[in-house]
């Protein structure tokens, strides 16, 4: 986002494009997550993402290359997401059922209904937030002269995405250390998965912003805003803590003939628990 900005005299000319690259390097480590999640997913038959996270994310990116984005490029790259969510949202339903079977077997079977309605939900709250952005110019951190959008000077579509992005990382972040937490296996994710959604957290939506508000900090003083730094600071808290629960999660996990795995029982012996991992690794 952000592509048509016109940064003060006192910016090196090469800030917008570099901060749009660092934005890009984001997107394709999304982009690699969506895949290698999908993949996972169908290995172990289970999904891989929150379902809260995956409404707010194929929302967030509806809302944002039909509404908000104006380069062709920042609109291919979210239709690029959409087509990589058909993935996730298959797995989600069709291996829901099971996923929650043990839990709340109503929520697996109406798991497909649940995802519309939520991501509804997200479209509406994400277009809502948007609009009420949009409306009238200088909205946000600083000052915004040289931000454009529509054509007009004066309204920041970088400030916008960050917060809606934010919100959405922090839920995908925190769900999903939460739901390998309450799962007790590693289905639908793994060490290579985390590395993708963690970088792309931490090069788009970090490292991008920091950039531009280091050489352009009149206008993006916001990532350094105490709620800013909480919905951030949060995602990459739970980002660096996951490959640790992973890692035990791994270690105690039942490999199913048929691929899928499972929590531990309190009676599985000791010396079972390595030759399941033996055989999950090959």
């Amino acid at each position: 986002m952000g592509s048509n900005d016109a940064p003060p005299a006192h910016c090196p000319s090469w800030v917008v494009p570099t901060s749009t690259a660092l934005l890009g390097i984001g997107v394709l480590f999304g982009d690699a997550t969506y895949i290698l999640m999908t993949r996972r997913a169908l290995a172990t038959k289970t999904y891989g993402m929150p379902l809260l996270a995956l409404a707010l994310n194929v929302s967030w990116e509806l809302v944002y290359a039909f509404y908000v984005s104006e380069m062709i490029l920042e609109k291919l790259g979210f239709a690029f997401w959409l087509l990589l969510d058909i993935g996730l949202i298959y797995t989600t339903v069709r291996f829901g059922p099971e996923a929650w079977r043990l839990t709340n077997p109503w929520v697996g079977r109406n798991i497909g209904w649940l995802f519309a309605l939520m991501t509804a939900v997200g479209c509406v709250g994400h277009y809502a937030f948007a609009a009420w952005w949009m409306s009238e110019p200088h909205r946000g951190s600083g000052d915004k002269t040289g931000k454009f959008w529509a054509g007009q000077d004066g309204y920041d579509a970088t400030e916008v995405a960050f917060w809606s992005a934010a919100v959405c990382q922090l839920a995908g972040s925190a769900g999903s250390l939460a739901m390998l937490i309450t799962r007790g296996h590693s289905g639908g994710t793994s060490y290579l998965i985390w590395l993708c959604r963690a970088l792309g957290t931490l090069v788009g939506l970090v490292i991008a912003n920091v950039f531009l508000w280091w050489f352009w900090p009149e206008a993006h003083g916001f990532v350094f805003t105490p709620f800013a730094i909480f919905l951030w600071g949060t995602s990459l808290v739970c980002d660096i803590l996951y490959p640790f629960v992973l890692w035990q999660v791994r270690r105690s996990e039942i490999l199913l003939p048929d691929g899928t795995l499972e929590m531990s029982s309190s009676g599985q012996t000791a010396s079972a628990a390595p030759r399941n991992h033996e055989k999950k690794t090959q």
